[in-house]
Order: C-alpha cells, then sequence, then structure tokens
C-alpha cells in the first residue's frame, strides 16, 4: 500500500501518482483517468482512448469493395 499526502493545487485538492502507480495503470502523462468511489475507496482505471475518424482510417489503402446487398426478411422481435 502506498500513501500519498494530499495537497493544495489553486482552490482545489489533489493527490500526485507515483510512477509505478502510473505504470501499474498502464498510463503516461496526460492519460485520462476514469475515477469511481467504491466502498469508501476511491478507483481509478484508464480511460479507454476515444479514437479520431483519422486514426481509424490511418492504414486504409483506399482499396474499393464489391459486394452485393443482401435483403432479409425481418423475423422475431426485430420485425416493426
Amino acid at each position: 500500500m502506498i500513501q500519498l499526502p494530499v495537497k493544495q493545487w489553486g482552490n482545489s485538492q489533489a493527490i500526485r501518482l507515483p510512477k509505478s502507480l502510473l505504470e501499474a495503470l498502464e498510463a503516461e502523462k496526460d492519460d485520462d483517468l476514469n475515477v469511481e468511489v467504491i466502498n469508501h475507496s476511491i478507483v481509478l482505471t484508464k480511460a479507454e482512448k476515444e479514437v479520431t475518424f483519422e486514426e481509424l482510417f490511418k492504414d486504409y489503402n483506399k482499396e474499393t469493395f464489391t459486394t452485393e446487398l443482401q435483403s432479409f426478411s425481418p423475423i422475431g422481435n426485430e420485425k416493426w
């Protein structure tokens, strides 16, 4: 267990996370963390990074796909 002091930071209070703790979270400077309070404990998890449109298609080679559209009749609960 690591004890961390709560310090003043502007109008707020803050704790500094040591490098070893960030490494355990696989987080680094400027990453976002999710913070939850569960049973009087603070739980930190690394937030999933949102992927931009550009990042999503960065390796796309502009190959076109030709396929026929398939149409099926709705069945079950999807039928409106």
